[in-house]
Formats: structure tokens, sequence, C-alpha cells
């Protein structure tokens, strides 16, 4: 990757927002698509694999997902249902086979969200919504659990960053030190 490549990613990474206000226009297929290749190849530990995506795009669908999420922006015209398949994980213990979903699940989203910033798409990731009612509404099986939801559409409008704390007050070289 040359030093103007890595300054665009990081301008993405800097840029992207948690959109929670809409336009109402369809996310075209071939975008949510591009979403979901950026999910498949994201870093996964032990190459497990185990996420699942459920696009979820149809109005009367959408508006369950909605009401079984209370975080869920009202205004998304479309929604990626990330899931863990329990089959993929179940050799690691219970403890580590969590750690290892969140860990996958997380980046996959992230992967998600930095391509649909840079595709002009708004995004939010969400974490509120009723397990069991996910679960029923998009007829998954025992071993399958919803981990993040990720709300998408056409923004309203690009927030402006929140500050951040300075690199030198959360980075230490070599070993901690208080800051």
């Amino acid at each position: 990757m040359t030093s103007n490549e890595a300054r665009i990613v990081l301008g993405v990474v800097k840029k992207r927002r948690s959109i929670r206000s809409y336009k109402d226009a369809e996310v075209p297929r071939e975008m949510l698509i591009k979403l979901l290749e950026a999910g498949q190849w994201s870093p996964t530990p032990s190459n497990v694999q185990s996420w699942r995506f459920i696009v979820v795009q149809e109005p009367k669908h959408l508006g369950i997902l909605k009401n079984l999420s209370p975080g869920f922006p009202a205004s998304a015209s479309a929604a990626i249902a990330v899931c863990s398949d329990r089959g993929d994980t179940q050799r690691f213990g219970e403890k580590l086979r969590l750690t290892l979903t969140a860990e996958e699940t997380a980046m996959a989203v992230q992967n998600m969200l930095l391509v649909a910033h840079s595709l002009s798409l708004g995004s939010c990731p969400v974490a509120s919504f009723s397990q069991t009612g996910i679960k029923e509404l998009l007829d998954l099986p025992e071993r399958i659990d919803p981990i993040l939801l990720v709300a998408l559409g056409f923004p309203h409008e690009q927030p402006v960053a929140p500050p951040r704390k300075k690199l030198a007050r959360i980075t230490s070289w070599n070993k901690y030190r208080k800051r």
C-alpha cells in the first residue's frame, strides 16, 4: 500500500459516523453486495468465518425489525443482521467462543461501516434488540445467533466528528505509562 492509499483509508476511517437519519431511498442491491463482501473479507480468528449475514429490505420485515430494536433508526431503508453460527465455533468452549464471536462480528461490521461510508451510504451498528424476536423474524435456526444489526440508508447529513482524546494521552511505547 502506498502512502497515498494509506492516507485515503485513514480519511475514510476519520470521516465515518454513525448515521441515525436517512433519506427515503432504497439502497441498491449492488451496494449491499459490496458491504457483504467487506464483511466476508474481514479478519476472522482461526479462520472460523462463523458470521452469517441476513439482509433485510422488505418494508414489512424492516418495520418489524425496527419494533424489535429500540435503538434502530426509524428511517433506515435496509439492515444487515450479522449473526454467528455456533456450529462453526463449538470446538472452542463457551468463554472463548463468545470472545471469538465478538471479535469476528466487530471486525466484519467495521469493514461494512467503512465501505458503506466510501459508497456515500450512512450506517449505524445497533446492539439493542430482542434476540428472540430477531431470531423469529429472520427464521434463524437454533445454532444461529444474531449479534449486531447494521442500519443502512442514504444520510440526510454528515454529523461533525466528536472530539477525540489526544493520541499522546492514550498511547504508551514499550510499556504502560500513566498519563
